[in-house]
């Protein structure tokens, strides 16, 4: 029984790690911004905590990211447009991959752990 019990514990920690593999700091490649994505009572959002441009500063860019099995999804704010779009995330190599939709299209964007 103590077996079951440690294999349970260790499957749920190991799924509630790779889950948040996203969460840190990642470096946009524009205007020297960097994102840190943090969780806040289990929910992650992403949040710019430096960057040339000052007023993003301290300004959420990541809202209602959900895990979709080998992904996230949620959506991110473009400062420039000011609107909201959604878009897909995945890690692969300390990269993050994010594909943001806007109607019919798609871009996708690299942000490297920084």
């Amino acid at each position: 029984m103590k077996k079951v019990f440690v294999v349970i514990a260790l499957f749920v920690g190991l799924s509630a790690f790779s889950q948040n593999e996203i969460v840190g700091k990642w470096n946009t490649g524009k205007e020297n911004s960097i994102v840190e994505i943090y969780e806040d009572n289990g929910d992650l959002f992403g949040k710019v905590i430096s960057s040339d441009r000052a007023e993003v500063v301290g300004k959420i860019n990541l809202r209602n990211l959900e895990h979709k099995g080998d992904h996230w999804e949620g959506e991110l704010f473009v400062f420039k447009r000011r609107s909201w779009y959604d878009v897909s995330i995945h890690e692969e190599n300390d990269t993050l991959y994010l594909v943001i939709s806007v109607g019919f299209f798609e871009k996708e964007v690299q942000w490297p752990r920084g």
